[in-house]
């Protein structure tokens, strides 16, 4: 089979790869969860009406997950029967390729990251409030304690109009291998997605002008030439500093986190 659908050796797994792409459900039942896996549009009516007495049952057991394809791969979470079976309705027969904005995100209070395994982030923004958005000694120890550094990019205006990076972290980057450490003294905008760059420039410019700190959960699919889409879903803050010598300064720390769910009638405007 998979010789004739032209993979002779395929990295991936060509049954459920078919089955899908055949407008078919594949299904996956583990000990804590039942999967579904398929492309949104493309399931019949007939296939439709097969699951819904098999989810109505299996939801009451353990959670049922979806697993679709639409502008990317995207996954929801249910464990009743009704609105997961409105939502299967919705997506089966979907006319229109992308679900959802590629881009969303929402305003997180500090206080909800107080006890989380992201209270560095609310840290830091009690940190730039408590020095007044001086960028001092203090504020460089916090984020080399706490291990943000590696999770912060600095960027800084040019004479242009333009945000340039400064100094990136390592880890931060929403890519498969490209990394904000490889666009220290370019736009912010030079990298692989241009969409998402010119997206994250329009916040990080907003913050410049207004002072304004943002923070916010984010859920984003990535593109990038000969890679498929990713999701990347992570907590932000971007705050505004004054350097010693008068400079402004733009920090953005994220965090991944993997468990957010933005409700997508409340996505923020970018700016």
């Amino acid at each position: 089979m998979a010789e004739r659908l032209g993979y002779p050796d395929p990295d991936f797994d060509m049954p459920s790869y078919a089955a899908r792409n055949l407008g078919y459900v594949w299904l996956l039942v583990q000990p804590n969860v039942t999967f579904l896996q398929f492309r949104a549009g493309m399931l019949s009516r007939f296939c439709l009406d097969s699951l819904k007495p098999y989810l109505r049952k299996a939801v009451k057991d353990k959670p049922v997950g979806l697993v679709y394809f639409a502008s990317g791969w995207l996954e929801e979470a249910y464990v009743d029967a009704e609105p997961l079976l409105a939502r299967m309705d919705e997506l089966a027969f979907l006319r229109e390729p992308r679900m959802r904005d590629l881009f969303i995100r929402k305003p997180h209070e500090p206080r909800d990251w107080a006890h989380h395994t992201h209270r560095d982030l609310a840290g830091l923004f009690e940190l730039w409030r408590f020095v007044d958005g001086q960028y001092t000694p203090p504020v460089e120890r916090y984020l080399k304690q706490t291990g943000l550094i590696n999770r912060t990019v600095h960027v800084e205006p040019g004479n242009d109009g333009n945000l340039y990076v400064n100094t990136s972290g390592a880890g931060f980057t929403v890519y498969d291998d490209f990394s904000f450490q490889s666009c220290i003294g370019r736009l912010m905008t030079d990298q692989p997605d241009k969409a998402y760059g010119r997206w994250i420039e329009s916040i990080y410019k907003n913050c410049l002008m207004t002072g304004d700190p943002v923070l916010d959960d984010v859920d984003a699919i990535i593109e990038q030439d000969g890679h498929d889409p990713r999701r990347r879903r992570y907590q932000r803050v971007i705050l505004r500093w004054r350097t010693p010598d008068g400079r402004r300064l733009i920090t953005g720390s994220s965090l991944v986190n993997a468990t957010i769910s933005i409700p997508l009638g409340v996505e923020m405007p970018s700016a």
